[in-house]
C-alpha cells in the first residue's frame, strides 16, 4: 500500500496498461478519489489518460481524455458510482487533445463548468501547430528542412500522416467552440484545491494540489519524461488576441521554463505524492510516485545537456548529426524523428542561454568552452 493512501481499490480491472480501469484511492484524511482510465482515440505508447473524480466544493473532474473517447469515459464515470450530470466543473490540466478532447462533448452534455488556466482560453481560437511548430529561430527552421528532406528521402507514406492531421484539425475545430467558465491564476483557492501554474511542457499546464496529493497533468509523469516545449514565438494575429500579461513567451515555453517549473513541484515537499495523467499504472503495476520524481526528471534532462555538449565535441557539428547521435535508430523512424528533433533543439536552445553552445545560422553547433548550464541546473535545484 502506498503509504498517501488508506486504501487502493480496483472496482473495475483493465489490460496490462490500465485501459478502461476504475480505482478509488482513500487518503488518510478520508479523501476518496476515483480515477479512471480513458483510452486514447489513436494508438499511444503513453497509454490512457487517467481523468480523476472526487468532491471539493461539488463534483469535480480533472481532465476527460481525448476526442472521440467521451463514451469511454461516460462508462467509467458510471462504473465508478456517477452519472455524467453530477459533475460540477471539469479541471483542464493543459490543452492538449487527449486531456481535453473530450471536455466540450461532457460540457455541452452536462453544463458543468470548464475550468483552465486564464491563458488557456487566449489558446482556444489558434491551432497549437501554428505557434509551437512555427519556426522561432534559424534553428527551428533547420529541424523542419531536417524532417522535410527525411519524409522526401524515405518515401514516407503520408496516408497516416493525413489521418493524424485530419483527427488534429476536427480536435482545433471543435475546441474553438469551447467556453471557458473560469480562467485559473497561479496560486489561487478553491475549496480545499490550489492550483500552480507550471508551464513547459504545455503553456497552459497547471498542477492540482489536494491533501497532500499533486495532481500534476503531463508535468511529471512515471517512467517517461514529457517532452519539453521548444521556444516560441507568436505571430502578430496570436499576439494580437492576447491580454498583454501573456505576451512574454519565454515565460510559457522552453525547457529552461520547464525545469523551472518541475522544481516548484519538488519545493512542495517530499511527502506530497504525485497522481499523474500517464502510466499511473502500467505493464500490469500500479506507479505511485512522490514529487521526488520530478527531481529525477531534471536530473535526466541535465544528464542530456552534458551529453549534448560531448556529442558535439571539438569541432562544429550539425543538428541532424547530434539528434541521431543521441537517439536510437528506432526513436527516429517517422513521426519520432520530429519529436526527437524537438527535444533535442529544446536543449540547444537552453545550452545557447547559458552560453555554452554556438548556433550558426542554425546549421553549425560550437561549443565555447564553458559549461554554464552545471551552474544553472545547481541554482535552479539548490
Amino acid at each position: 500500500m502506498p503509504d498517501a493512501f488508506k486504501d487502493v481499490a480496483v472496482l473495475r480491472q483493465g489490460d496490462p496498461q490500465g485501459n478502461r480501469m476504475i480505482v478509488r484511492l482513500t487518503t488518510h484524511n478520508g479523501l476518496v478519489i476515483h480515477t479512471i482510465a480513458v483510452p486514447q482515440d489513436w494508438p499511444s505508447g503513453t497509454g490512457p489518460t487517467w481523468a480523476y473524480l472526487f468532491e471539493n466544493e461539488g463534483l469535480n473532474l480533472i481532465d476527460a481524455g481525448a476526442m472521440d473517447s467521451y463514451a469511454m469515459l461516460a462508462d467509467g464515470i458510471q462504473g465508478a458510482g456517477f452519472r455524467t450530470r453530477d459533475i460540477d466543473r471539469v479541471i483542464v490540466t493543459h490543452g492538449h487533445q487527449d486531456h481535453d478532447g473530450a471536455a466540450g462533448e461532457l460540457v455541452e452534455e452536462t453544463g458543468a463548468e470548464l475550468w483552465a488556466h486564464d491563458i488557456y482560453e487566449h489558446l482556444l481560437p489558434h491551432n497549437p501547430w501554428d505557434i509551437q511548430r512555427k519556426a522561432a529561430s534559424a534553428l527551428q527552421k533547420e529541424m523542419e528542412r531536417i524532417v522535410n528532406n527525411d519524409r522526401e528521402t524515405n518515401c514516407e507514406d503520408s496516408s497516416g500522416r493525413s489521418s493524424y492531421q485530419e483527427r488534429h484539425q476536427d480536435y482545433v475545430e471543435k475546441r474553438r467552440q469551447y467556453h471557458v467558465s473560469h480562467g485559473i491564476t497561479e496560486g489561487e483557492r478553491f475549496g480545499g484545491l490550489t492550483f500552480m501554474h507550471a508551464p513547459g511542457h504545455s503553456p497552459d499546464e497547471l498542477c492540482v494540489m489536494l491533501d497532500g496529493l499533486v495532481f500534476t497533468g503531463d508535468h511529471v509523469l512515471p517512467e517517461i519524461t514529457p517532452h519539453p516545449t521548444m521556444r516560441a514565438r507568436y505571430g502578430k494575429e496570436v499576439k494580437g488576441s492576447m491580454p498583454a500579461r501573456f505576451h512574454d513567451e519565454d515565460r510559457f515555453y522552453g525547457l529552461a521554463t520547464y525545469l523551472k517549473s518541475l522544481q516548484r513541484v519538488v519545493d512542495l515537499g517530499e511527502g506530497v505524492a504525485v497522481l499523474p495523467a500517464h502510466r499511473l499504472f502500467n505493464r500490469n503495476k500500479f506507479n505511485f510516485q512522490k514529487v521526488s520524481r520530478a527531481s529525477e526528471i531534471i536530473g535526466h534532462h541535465a544528464g542530456r545537456l552534458s551529453r549534448i555538449l560531448q556529442r558535439v565535441g571539438s569541432k562544429p557539428t550539425t543538428l541532424e548529426s547530434v539528434t541521431r547521435g543521441v537517439f536510437s535508430k528506432r526513436k527516429l523512424i517517422g513521426g519520432n524523428l520530429y519529436m526527437a528533433l524537438s527535444e533535442i533543439v529544446a536543449h540547444i536552445e537552453l545550452l545557447e542561454e547559458t552560453g555554452d553552445l554556438e548556433v550558426d545560422y542554425g546549421q553549425s553547433l560550437r561549443r565555447t568552452g564553458s559549461e554554464n548550464h552545471k551552474q544553472f541546473i545547481h541554482d535552479l535545484t539548490g
